[in-house]
């Protein structure tokens, strides 16, 4: 199984990336490095794990299809 297949399927690679982006929205708020607002940072952190999704080819839900499943 390749990385991209198990990201777009598995329960797990889910969870670590809404955790990620849990953290990132954390880091942003906590340490204010960027001068990011609060409410701004969550809004952009929280389309993190939307984004890992439409970029992967293997995740269909949003209505992509795969090059050889188009035939």
């Amino acid at each position: 199984m390749s990385f991209l297949t198990w990201l777009a399927h598995s329960p797990l690679a889910s969870f670590f990336k809404v955790f990620s982006a849990g953290v990132l929205g954390w880091l942003l708020i906590n340490f204010d490095t960027v001068g990011i607002h609060p409410a701004a940072a969550l809004g952009l952190v929280s389309g993190l794990p939307i984004l890992i999704n439409w970029l992967n080819p293997e995740y269909d839900n949003y209505g992509r299809l795969n090059v050889d499943e188009a035939d």
